[in-house]
């Protein structure tokens, strides 16, 4: 019992250490467009532009189709 109980703390904090590494390294990659504490904050799987606001290239795409 005490073994599953330290393999799942371990997990989740392993979880944890690589989310930070991820935002670490997200944030040194694209330190240009980085305006949040939280790096992941406003990408979309749109064109990366960077924009927080409506996307025009797909509202254009909308619209011709």
């Amino acid at each position: 019992m005490i073994e599953s109980m330290v393999v799942g703390i371990g997990v989740i904090v392993l979880l944890m250490l690589g989310w930070i590494a991820v935002q670490h390294w997200w944030g040194r990659v694209f330190a240009d467009y980085v305006t949040d504490e939280d790096v992941m904050a406003g990408r979309t799987k749109c064109s990366n532009c960077g924009c927080t606001t409506a996307c025009e290239l797909k509202q254009k795409q909308f619209s011709e189709s």
